[in-house]
């Protein structure tokens, strides 16, 4: 049984490469660096695991000559490789030392995609295996960046694999950065972008793949992709958000942030990421602008842009912020104290849980709020049933006279021009807010347990 993968653009030169300068001030990355100045993170002590298709027979890897990867080490996890032009241009922008905002990774291991499916990482075929444990040494492999599509043609071996990948994340703290089939309107394979846990990602440009998870596949009608980034290609968008996972895995890894170990858990990181994109004047999440269920939306990200674009800055400030202290309570939250406009919260909801969180906005604004949570797979591997997940509702109240009050509907006119103040999905694992126009007050944001797992 083999894994047919394609890549998803393939380069035969590093020619197309796209200078940095072209799209740093872009993704945050020039905010940063203004922000921090020396201090910008770099990518250091975090390893990234590249995972290619065969652009020909045994040839998968980047070029390790070149200029750009001077003094970085490569392990070569599916034995040796020649050289893929198109491997090289990911390599150039997920840790390049001219192209990429994340230089200081330094620790690169490669893998051919059928072989890291299978003996190579997450024993796809071998039921009584669970993934192997990502490296640590000589650096943690915190990343994996998919720059290629496939199947194995059948709809229960990708469910497989996907249930696979998602049980590493969970258990290793690690994310998987997976590029959406390139073209608007193109068919979206289900390796490896239609996972729980990692990130899918398209381009700035919005030609790629895009809608909902195709029915027979776990958890069909969730939407992807939940990041976009510049690039020519989604093979090369895709390394550019691993580059900025990379950022944030440092941050969140050394002193003071270290400190809370769960800043660095790939859930927190993916959820600052996420968070922190910027929103294009035409982003939309299929919310109403009148009646009844105003504010209310069931689709939480844009069809074709996800969140937004990958932006830097922002994600790092929030990962950098102090963790919010929630109320366990709604009324307990009106009567609490303020929270930081800027802040993250991690917890772990059991059944019915709530947690609400004050927000005193000083002026009118525009306010963004995410949840996302993982998918828990057992080592049920092939169960012809898909692994529970659990529900949560993410909804922003206005208080009034001390009492939190809804603001779905007519209730929101007048307190916020657009968006959504109620995110509601039944299937997907994030819940998203976006408002525009959001007036000065104390609010309550409720984050509620809605499944009976």
């Amino acid at each position: 049984m083999r894994i047919t993968p394609r890549a998803v653009a393939l380069l035969t030169t590093v020619s197309m490469v796209t200078p940095l300068s072209a799209w740093a001030d872009e993704i945050g990355r020039d905010a940063l660096v203004a922000r921090l100045g020396a201090a910008t993170p770099t990518g250091a002590n975090v390893g990234i695991g590249q995972v290619e298709a065969s652009e020909s027979v045994g040839n998968f890897g980047p070029n390790r000559l070149l200029a750009e990867f001077a003094g970085k080490s490569f392990i070569d996890m599916s034995g040796a490789s020649g050289t893929s032009g198109h491997a090289t241009t990911v390599g150039q922008n997920a840790y390049g030392t001219a192209t990429s905002i994340a230089p200081g990774v330094s620790n690169i291991w490669v893998y051919e995609a059928g072989s890291f499916a299978q003996t190579a990482n997450l024993n796809f075929g071998n039921s009584i295996q669970t993934p192997l444990v990502a490296p640590s040494s000589p650096v943690p492999l915190r990343i994996f960046n998919h720059s290629w599509i496939g199947s194995f043609g059948n709809v229960a071996f990708d469910n497989e694999v996907l249930r696979r990948a998602d049980f590493a994340m969970n258990r290793d703290g690690t994310l998987f950065i997976c590029g959406e089939n390139n073209g608007a309107g193109s068919v979206m394979n289900s390796l490896m972008s239609c996972g729980y846990n990692g990130i899918a990602v398209g381009l700035t440009s919005g030609g790629h793949s895009a809608g909902d998870v195709a029915t027979g596949v776990d958890g069909a009608g969730r939407m992807k992709p939940e990041l976009v980034a510049p690039g020519q290609f989604t093979s090369f968008s895709t390394p550019v958000v691993s580059a900025a996972a990379a950022l944030m895995y440092e941050t969140t890894s050394v002193a003071p942030y270290n400190v809370n170990t769960t800043r660095r858990k790939g859930v927190t990181i993916k959820s600052a990421l996420l968070c922190g994109a910027t929103h294009n004047a035409g982003w939309q999440n299929q919310t109403p602008t009148s009646g009844p269920n105003r504010g209310l939306t069931v689709k939480p990200l844009d069809p074709v842009f996800g969140a937004g674009t990958v932006n830097v800055d922002r994600a790092h400030r929030i990962l950098t912020a102090n963790e919010a202290a929630p109320s366990a309570t709604a009324a307990g939250a009106a009567s609490a104290t303020a929270q930081p406009l800027v802040s993250w919260d991690y917890d772990v909801y059991v059944a019915a849980m709530q947690r609400h969180y004050r927000i005193d906005l000083p002026a009118a604004a525009d306010f963004s709020a995410l949840i996302t949570w993982n998918r828990a797979p057992t080592t049920q591997w092939t169960s012809g049933s898909a692994p529970a997940v659990v529900n949560l509702r993410l909804e922003l109240k206005k208080v009034v006279d001390g009492v939190p009050v809804a603001i779905t509907g007519d209730a929101g006119v007048g307190v916020f021009t657009s968006g959504n103040v109620l995110s509601a999905s039944a299937v997907d694992n994030l819940e998203h807010l976006y408002i525009r126009g959001l007036t000065a007050g104390s609010y309550v944001l409720s984050v509620t347990r809605d499944d009976a797992l």
